[in-house]
């Protein structure tokens, strides 16, 4: 049957269109993707906060600068981007050299300071196997609540945070050590391919419940809160 539909191509892409149709009513993330892209949200939700040029924004796993740019050129604000692979790191260094409101740190965030194993898979590198690759780069880990001790950072205006499964590490520590309450707006992408990632994430929105409230939610794609 698949070799009678790949050499009918027509019927056979007519499938493929009907079954990614298809994924968007029963599967959660293909439908928050969906409605996300229908909303432009890289380009409009995601910099619809109130940020000038004396914000804090803190972007974690920033990988090539892609959201750093952005809110750069829209509101000139102070950018705190941590990226533990080299490569990158590198590459934003090189980017923003000239831009002294843009300070890049060679690490990662997460609840304590650690030397961890990263994948080594562009942008879903993560401290998780995964199918697309495994564990093979050893990179550095910062404690969140330590890092704004040392910096006296009190105040953050938007914490952008894509970090590949380390969010239900990192989260949970925001929370327990009380700094969650110097965010004024917390932008998360939440990943579904840990174990008990739905229980896992249903505990810290119960938890994030207790000081800030949900302004947009497309599950497993993208979620923002803003405190209460």
């Amino acid at each position: 049957m698949k070799k009678y539909l790949k050499k009918n191509k027509l019927i056979y892409q007519f499938l493929i269109y009907t079954r990614e149709k298809l994924r968007i009513i029963y599967n959660t993330k293909t439908r928050s993707r969906y409605l996300w892209r229908l909303k432009n949200g890289d380009e409009k939700l995601s910099l619809d906060y109130p940020l000038n040029s004396d914000s804090i924004v803190f972007d974690i796993g920033a990988f090539e600068g892609n959201f750093t740019k952005k809110v750069i050129d829209r509101f000139n604000c102070n950018i705190y981007a941590f990226e533990p692979l080299d490569d990158y790191y590198e590459k934003l260094v090189r980017d923003f050299k000239k831009n002294k409101k843009v300070n890049i740190f060679n690490f990662g965030l997460l609840d304590d300071d650690i030397d961890v194993m990263l994948s080594n898979i562009d942008s879903s590198s993560s401290i998780f196997i995964r199918p697309e690759g495994g564990l093979e780069i050893s990179v550095k880990m910062k404690s969140l609540s330590k890092f704004l001790d040392d910096n006296s950072i009190n105040n953050i205006d938007l914490m952008y945070m894509n970090i590949e499964g380390s969010e239900y590490k990192l989260l949970p520590h925001i929370i327990k050590s009380g700094k969650i309450k110097n965010i004024k707006y917390l932008q998360i992408q939440f990943h579904n391919f840990v174990d008990n990632s739905k229980e896992l994430r249903r505990q810290i929105r119960k938890d994030l419940k207790k000081t800030h409230r949900c302004i947009f939610n497309f599950p497993f794609i993208w979620e923002s809160w803003k405190i209460n």
